[in-house]
Order: C-alpha cells, then structure tokens, then sequence
C-alpha cells in the first residue's frame, strides 16, 4: 500500500487534518457526528498504517464511534478514491489475518436473551414512559420483542456478562434511570434519561447516552432497528423508514405505517448515510425506496437531506421525505394526536 498517498489523501480531506500523536494518527473533525459548532474542533483520530501489517482504524472521542477504514467507510464520508479503497481492501485483508488484530475486524452479531424482567416501581414507571411517548400501550413482553430493555442490570444478568464496560456505580444508574434501545448487532444499548437533570452522574447526565455491552471495536452497526420481516422476492420495492431517534420510529411504526412489513430504523447515535450504507452493503436489500423522518431543527430543510442523498451510490433510489408540520412539534417521537404528516418526493 502507498501510505503516503493514503495519508495525504486525508489530510487534503477531511476537515482541519493534521498529523498528531508523533505521526502516528490524523487529527480532523468527526465526519460522523459533525464533531462541535466550533469549526476548529477536532476529535476523530485515525490511526496511520506505517507498519502494513495492522490496520488503519478511527476513533471520536466525542461521539467514540470507532472502526476499520474502508471503502464503505470512505463513501459514507463522501471522501471517495479509487486507489485508496483498492489499497485499504488489501491492506484489510492482509491485517485480517493478524491474530492479534482480530478484534478489529469483529462484526458478530451477538445472542441476547431478553426474557428476565424485574418488576418495581421504577420498571414501570419506564415502561408507562415509552407508552406515554407514543401514545401506544404496550406490556412487558411487547417491548421485549422490540428489542426495548427496562433494566440494563437484567440483561447484564441473564447474559452472563461479567465485564462491565463503566464504572459498577455508572451501570447501577443506567439501570435504575434509562431505558435502552438493543442495537441491531445486539451489543449495544441507546439510554435515554428518564428521570429529571441531575438526578445521575454528571457524566451520564444527558438525554441519550450509548452502553457498549460486548467487547465490540467496531460500531458501525450500533443504531436501533425494529425486529420486521421483508419479503425479498416480491415486486414492490422495499422501504426503509428512517427517523432521528428511537421514538420517532417506534411512533412512524405504530401510529402512521400500522407496523408493515418494511424496514423501521432510526440513527440512534450513529448518522443516516452509516444506516443506509449498512441496509444497502452490507445487507444487500434490492430493489429499495428510502423514506426519511427528520427533525424539524437539525435537518429541517432539505438541502440538509440532499447532502446525505449525494452520498447514496444507487442514484435511482426513490427518496421520500416525511415531516411532522403540526405547530409546535419538532418530530415524530410523540403520539398520533400531535402528528400532522407531510409527505413529499425529494428524488424520484
């Protein structure tokens, strides 16, 4: 591999590249989360393969998403180059079989068994909580068939798990305060706060914060997918609903769509071009139709859209965009009676 070209690809690039660590990484902003508001922040880490026998991986230490750098990789940034994803193919495949680097190419699919659920005063007030949030009643076992977890210290338990990603105070809180969205890969969990601002540690104190529950390198597929089943040999295109967040999905699915047999996915921490990428790569899911639910405020006009759509690589994909318009709400993460859709094609 030219690593000298595959460096001065990036630098010439991404956003404020530098070389950092003696050389060793690319300093830039994170392509994945937008990095800050600061045009000078730079937190994702991409780590240069002088010696050929290791891969070039990245890290944000702001959003910590972290994998392998690849072609895929390179089009979801939309920094695509010929010769640099032939060279990081081969590369790839060479570091594959290093045993020692194996945990970097790690893309399980991990076995989670959901069917311990302890009952308090605490489980279910979160459980009125996610039913309060879209308008849907749901039981205990409803929400374990959509991969929605009440107590992170039941999973930790039935599974097994013996290595705790945070500190033992920090997982007793995520327990006892969040409710969790199972990634589509099974090893990690979306939290979202569900009692007030400054009832938790100050460094879990946000409305949505990621659990890791596997020792998994690479995150890529850490967004949150409803358990669907698609026909993938009949005639009508397959459509893949995405929103922003976990209960603007889980309402698109229950409240506008009456739960089809499409695929419903939401972000979730991750960024739109990784999900699609994922569905239609990785996947392989022919012949598809995308329909997006975004926020009012972070993608509320569509030339915001249009940035990711560039970034598609089937260009004949139908696009179509769903909007909550009705005053006073920014998405779709609340009830049927606080939703006015519209609907409308930004692709054809």
């Amino acid at each position: 591999m030219n690593i000298q070209y595959y460096v001065d690809y990036l630098l010439n690039h991404m956003l404020n590249a530098k070389y950092a660590s003696g050389r060793k990484f690319i300093n830039c902003r994170c392509p994945e989360c937008g990095d800050s508001v600061h045009a000078g922040s730079a937190h994702m880490y991409i780590a240069i393969p002088w010696n050929q026998d290791e891969p070039s991986w990245y890290y944000c230490h702001k959003c910590h998403c972290s994998g392998i750098m690849s072609y895929k990789k390179l089009v979801e940034w939309g920094i695509y180059d010929q010769q640099v994803a032939s060279e990081l193919q081969e590369l790839n495949a060479k570091a594959a079989n290093a045993p020692r680097k194996s945990k970097y190419f790690n893309s399980s699919i991990y076995k989670v068994n959901h069917t311990l659920i302890s009952q308090s005063e605490k489980t279910e007030f979160k459980r009125q909580y996610v039913c309060d949030r879209i308008g849907v009643n749901l039981n205990h076992q409803q929400l374990a068939n959509l991969k929605i977890i009440l107590n992170l210290g039941d999973i930790i338990y039935e599974n097994h798990i013996t290595k705790l990603t945070r500190n033992e105070n920090i997982v007793k809180q995520l327990s006892e305060e969040f409710v969790g969205f199972l990634s589509i890969d099974n090893a990690f969990l979306n939290m979202r706060r569900t009692c007030p601002e400054g009832v938790v540690y100050e460094g879990i104190d946000k409305r949505y914060i990621n659990y890791q529950l596997f020792d998994k390198f690479d995150t890529s597929q850490r967004f949150y997918c409803i358990p669907t089943t698609i026909n993938l040999n009949g005639p009508e295109r397959i459509k893949i609903h995405i929103s922003e967040g976990p209960f603007d999905i889980l309402s698109v699915y229950f409240n506008l769509r009456n739960q089809s047999q499409d695929i419903f996915t939401c972000v979730a921490g991750s960024n739109y071009i990784a999900v699609i990428m994922f569905f239609l790569i990785d996947m392989k899911i022919p012949n598809t139709e995308i329909h997006f639910y975004p926020d009012n405020d972070k993608y509320g006009t569509d030339d915001a859209l249009r940035k990711i759509v560039n970034k598609i690589p089937d260009p004949f994909i139908p696009i179509i965009v769903h909007r909550n318009t009705m005053p006073g709400e920014k998405d779709f993460g609340v009830p049927l009676n606080r939703i006015r859709e519209t609907i409308y094609t930004l692709r054809k």
